[in-house]
This record gives structure tokens, sequence and C-alpha cells, in this order.
């Protein structure tokens, strides 16, 4: 194809195409070229990226962290807060709650059942031994 064609094709000068015919030239040479084996190195961007990406990781389980603490810090600060008002703490006894040894055990209803069931079987509920076995 003439030279004079191609450009009109593409609306460019015999200049901008003769520089863009170099370009070419010279990568196509430098494809050519033997290097090194391996993977390409990453690009500095990827590699921005990847540092930002770790780094927002760590800050965020630092962040955890503290939040963690807060929490602890707000309950003990209730806590505190409770005592002197003289309120109880959560598990504390009031005085009426009191348990004296022995009656913390409930009653149960004596109803002719035992725990191993009615029938003294020690089966599936509802399950009662018959005459075979």
């Amino acid at each position: 194809m003439p030279v004079k064609q191609i450009c009109e094709t593409f609306g460019v000068s015999r200049q901008v195409l003769n520089r863009a015919m170099e370009k070419a030239d010279r990568a196509s040479v430098e494809a050519l070229e033997p290097q090194k084996p391996g993977k390409k190195p990453k690009a500095p961007q990827a590699v921005e990226i990847q540092q930002l990406a770790a780094k927002k990781t760590g800050l965020e389980k630092e962040l955890e962290h503290w939040k963690q603490k807060y929490e602890v810090a707000r309950t003990f600060l209730e806590l505190e807060r409770k005592l002197e008002r003289g309120q109880r703490l959560p598990g504390e006894q009031g005085p009426q709650e009191k348990k004296t040894p022995g009656k913390d055990r409930r009653t149960r209803k004596k109803t002719g059942s035992t725990p191993t069931g009615p029938s003294g079987h020690r089966g599936e509920p509802g399950m009662e031994p018959n005459d075979d076995g």
C-alpha cells in the first residue's frame, strides 16, 4: 500500500506515520531480544496497592482491639457508678436472696415415677419393656 494512501486512511501526516513506523520497528526489535527468565516484576502501583491493603487489614485489627478495650472500660465505669450509687452489681445477691445450704435443691412431686421413667426402663421416653426382652 502506498504511504500516501495509508496517511489518508488514518488521517495523519507523513511525519506522524514515519515516527509511528520507527517506534513500531524499535519495539519489535526489543521484543525479540533475549530477556531474563521468570515473571516480570510487579508494577509499582500493584506493589503499592498490596502494601496499602495489608496496612488496612492491620488497622482494622487494631480498631477492633481498641473497640474491645473501650467496651471493657465502659463496663468498668458503669460498675463503678453503680457502686457509688449503692446499687447491687450483677451477680451479687441481696439480703433476701441469700441461699441457705441444702435449700437450693428443688423438691420433686411424688408421682410414683422414678428418674428412669414410670416403669424403671432406661430406654427412650414412652418405651415400655415388653415380655420379650
